[in-house]
């Protein structure tokens, strides 16, 4: 029954106190002015303030405080100025808060907390999706508003205007004005948006920077206006595209050009093959092109220039006849397709063993020489082979199937045997052909003279030869071979 001051407490043990207050559950409070308990051990203080659900029954053991605070489940909490607390054992606080999700907590103003086990905090921001955190918000630095939405389960949205609706998906940074430019958006599962404006779409992708788009899945797009698009891609710089699967541009302006595998730096070019690298340089957007390349097809190398050895002669790599090292700075001659020590009894000369070599040529460097089948002119036989996709353990494409032109592996290698290149073996030396090369002689050789071996391989004075261009010790000279 209420008294002078409208205090009512209308249920067991309840306790009204106040002016106009109702407590309306078991063992229920209000105090203050003009709140109201409307279920069992509620408690509501301050003013307007609402405790409990009467029509739905909800609020048990909630706490509502402030100015029109209200609680509609139970154990909730709704604290501060008109916020509502409506999932079970949810908490809101600070001004026009809602925190509806079953354990979720909202902060802060105008946020809203309504996945289960939520967290929104900040100024205008929503945390929607189960155990999901939104924060920052309020404005952009246009003024205008531009709150923070974490939509998928496990996500996390902070900073301005960003959205994280991917499961657990992280999106943070802003935007400089959302009228224009939303803030970071991360789109897909797992998927990580961050900087200004950036965008990943793609399943586990990685966008950061300013106005980059990281589409692919497990793609990565850094820098500035890049967009990685291929699975597993990767564009970094300024204006650059991947959009081959694994592939990778970079620099200024680069396209990898939807082939698989590519790799391209420089400014302004498109690769122009699968699994190959080039350096691009085009003078301007318009007028593209490439300064060097690798092609997987063949192996060849280009320049747009000139190549540039810090060596001073064209050498190619021979066998002993014996297997055994030949020291550097000797004639060599040819027995069949192996060398030895030239004498003066030998009417052709190879070269001479070189020491600083700016080009080797015969070298097998990279693998065993006859790893692949050969046609007639020791060209590597080719075939076409279908590589079938690839899904990972949960069924993700990781690995579009491609066609490509591989070559016909010999079946006598054995990929158990370690390979020794043949720079490695003292048997092969390198023999300088064409250039500028340091000998070894007698002590009888005249500079601007001419030179032949001797008995031992070594330089001697002859009419003539090979030119001498410069002694350079007692036993040593330098000569040219042409």
């Amino acid at each position: 029954m209420a008294d002078s001051c409208n205090r009512n407490p209308a249920a067991l043990c309840s306790s009204a106190q106040g002016s106009n207050t109702v407590a309306d559950g078991v063992s229920s409070t209000a105090q203050g002015y003009q709140t109201r308990t409307n279920n069992s051990f509620a408690h509501s203080e301050g003013s307007n303030t609402t405790a409990g659900n009467g029509r739905s029954g909800g609020g048990a053991a909630s706490h509502a405080e402030g100015h029109l605070a209200v609680t509609g489940a139970d154990t909730a909490h709704a604290q501060g100025y008109a916020t509502i607390a409506s999932g079970d054992a949810a908490h809101a606080q600070g001004y026009l808060t809602a925190a509806t999700g079953a354990s979720s907590h909202a902060q802060g103003a105008r946020t809203r907390a309504e996945g289960i086990s939520a967290h929104a905090e900040g100024e205008g921001n929503t945390a929607s999706g189960r155990a999901s955190h939104a924060e920052g918000g309020a404005f952009d630095l246009a003024r205008n508003l531009a709150p923070t939405r974490a939509s998928g389960e496990s996500s996390h949205a902070e900073g301005i205007g960003t959205i994280a609706s991917g499961f657990g998906s992280h999106a943070q940074g802003g935007t400089n004005d959302i009228t224009f430019s939303p803030g970071p958006r991360a789109l897909n599962n797992f998927s990580h948006a961050q900087g200004l404006s950036t965008i990943s779409s793609g399943i586990a992708s990685h966008a950061q920077g300013a106005l980059t788009d990281a589409r692919g899945d497990l793609a990565h797009a850094e820098g500035y206006l890049n967009v990685a698009s291929g699975i597993a891609s990767h564009a970094e710089g300024l204006s650059t595209v991947a959009d081959g699967d694994y592939s990778h541009s970079e620099g200024l302006n680069t396209r990898t050009s939807t082939f698989p595998g590519a790799h391209i730096m420089g400014r302004n070019g498109d690769a122009i093959e699968a699994h190959s690298w080039f350096i691009a340089n085009g003078p301007d957007e318009v007028t593209r092109g490439i300064g060097a390349q690798w092609l997987a097809s063949t192996g060849d190398m280009s320049v747009q220039g000139t190549f540039i050895p810090g060596g001073q002669d064209y050498a190619e790599l021979f066998e002993s006849i014996n297997g055994e090292a030949i020291d550097v700075g000797y004639f060599v001659t040819l027995v069949d397709d192996k060398i030895r020590i030239a004498t003066d009894q030998d009417d052709y000369i190879l070269g001479v063993t070189s020491a600083t070599p700016g080009i080797i040529g015969n070298g097998e460097n990279l693998r065993w020489k006859d790893q692949f089948m050969k046609d007639e002119w020791g060209r590597v036989i080719k075939e076409e082979v279908v590589i079938p996709a690839k899904y990972d353990a949960s069924g993700m494409l990781i690995q579009r199937e491609e066609v490509r032109m591989q070559p016909v592996l010999n079946p006598d290698w054995d990929p158990s045997q370690a390979y020794v290149p043949r720079i490695k073996r003292t048997e092969w030396s390198a023999v300088g052909m064409i250039g500028i090369l340091r000998v070894r002689d007698d002590g009888t050789s005249r500079v601007n003279g001419f030179c032949r071996p001797n008995g031992e391989g070594m330089a001697t004075d002859s009419e003539q030869g090979y030119r001498v261009i410069k002694r350079t010790g007692p036993n040593q000279i330098v000569i040219i071979l042409k």
